[in-house]
């Protein structure tokens, strides 16, 4: 309930009462709304104002009630922890030390012990009603919190997966430009020793330039330190070693059909090695969430792009390999957007599939 519809209780059940027609009674009914409506932010003091004016109205013999009940949810809800304690026992003491004044001037003390008792307990209960509130509030706020803190964590796990797959990319197109400057320098030299078919190796050295130049375009940043057994010197991967990486799937592992369509033929190096990744990282992926299902890997050339498809069945309930969330889904599609290409991922209660598209120019 909000403050201003909380504040406007007293004097409208002064009023219901039949008490309204007193202006001193309705002028102290009023000033408890104007207490209560600071109850959020000044707690006990609007209690304490709220508990005094409730003690005008009582030696006038027309007590309200409702305000300190009030004032008791409210400061259970946002009283500070030393605040909600001085509150409660300050007003539990004063009813203590009124109950023989009550006493004495009623005489009734049955009568007296059961008002009093009936005071205190729902004093109490609406404060522990507001404390229940807080409670849940204190919760509501702990489960944003953390809800924040975990989508923080997230986007900073994707930050540093697209980092890592970057600077991955950065290296091994280093290695590709370090083996192409390499057999441009072989062939020169061979060329200027033996003086035979210059002509012919002009043309390998201007045709390995160019396709340096194509991938120099292509290095992003500054390459950071090679991991534990990285050799530079090695060629990078190609496409017609996926026959390998298929039949070096360990027993037990994912059944791999390899299939290729359209025109088969060379591709840049850096297009060519990001195909290869796409499918490594998917084998990868299906091994370890997959286990032991079949998998087809389709190569399909065509005159612009290459597309590659990982498709497999899926054991169990669907979405047993991810939604496209994980690291190496990421930096794959890191990797495959880097150079032009997209990444889609998709499941279904029956097939997962790893669809990948790469701009294609034939190396001449």
């Amino acid at each position: 309930m909000s403050d201003g519809v909380l504040a406007i209780l007293p004097p409208l059940v002064c009023w219901l009462i039949g008490r309204g027609q007193d202006a001193g009674v309705l002028a102290l009914a009023c000033g408890q709304s104007l207490a209560l409506m600071w109850s959020r932010r000044y707690p006990l003091t609007a209690l304490g104002i709220v508990v005094a004016l409730e003690l005008a109205l009582a030696l006038m013999k027309m007590p309200v009630l409702v305000a300190p009940l009030i004032a008791a949810s409210r400061l259970g809800a946002w009283g500070r922890a030393d605040r909600r304690v001085i509150g409660v026992v300050s007003v539990l003491v004063l009813l203590l030390a009124g109950l023989p004044l009550t006493l004495l001037s009623i005489g009734d003390s049955m009568r007296v012990l059961a008002v009093y008792s009936a005071l205190s307990l729902l004093f109490v209960g609406f404060w522990a009603v507001g404390r229940v509130d807080a409670r849940q509030r204190d919760r509501i706020h702990e489960l944003q919190e953390r809800s924040r803190r975990l989508e923080a964590e997230r986007t900073d796990l994707v930050r540093r997966a697209a980092e890592r797959e970057r600077a991955l990319l950065a290296r091994e197109l280093h290695d590709i430009l370090n083996h192409s400057v390499t057999t441009m320098v072989l062939d020169a030299e061979a060329g200027a020793d033996t003086g035979d078919g210059m002509e012919e190796t002009l043309r390998r050295v201007a045709r390995t330039g160019r396709e340096s130049l194509a991938e120099l375009r292509r290095l992003l940043g500054v390459l950071r330190e090679a991991p534990p057994g990285h050799n530079p010197l090695a060629p990078p991967p190609k496409l017609e070693q996926l026959d390998d990486l298929v039949a070096a799937s360990p027993p037990g592992g994912p059944r791999v059909l390899l299939e290729r369509r359209g025109a088969v033929r060379q591709v840049d190096a850096s297009i060519e090695l990001a195909a290869y990744r796409v499918v490594q990282e998917a084998l990868t992926n299906v091994a370890k969430h997959a286990g032991a299902v079949d998998v087809r890997v389709l190569l399909a050339y065509e005159p612009v792009r290459l597309t590659i498809r990982v498709t497999n069945s899926v054991r169990g309930e669907a979405g047993t390999i991810g939604n496209g969330a994980g690291v190496g889904l990421i930096g794959m599609r890191e990797r495959v957007e880097l150079l032009g290409g997209s990444v889609k991922v998709t499941g279904d209660s029956g097939t997962f599939e790893v669809c990948a598209t790469l701009p294609l120019r034939s190396v001449s």
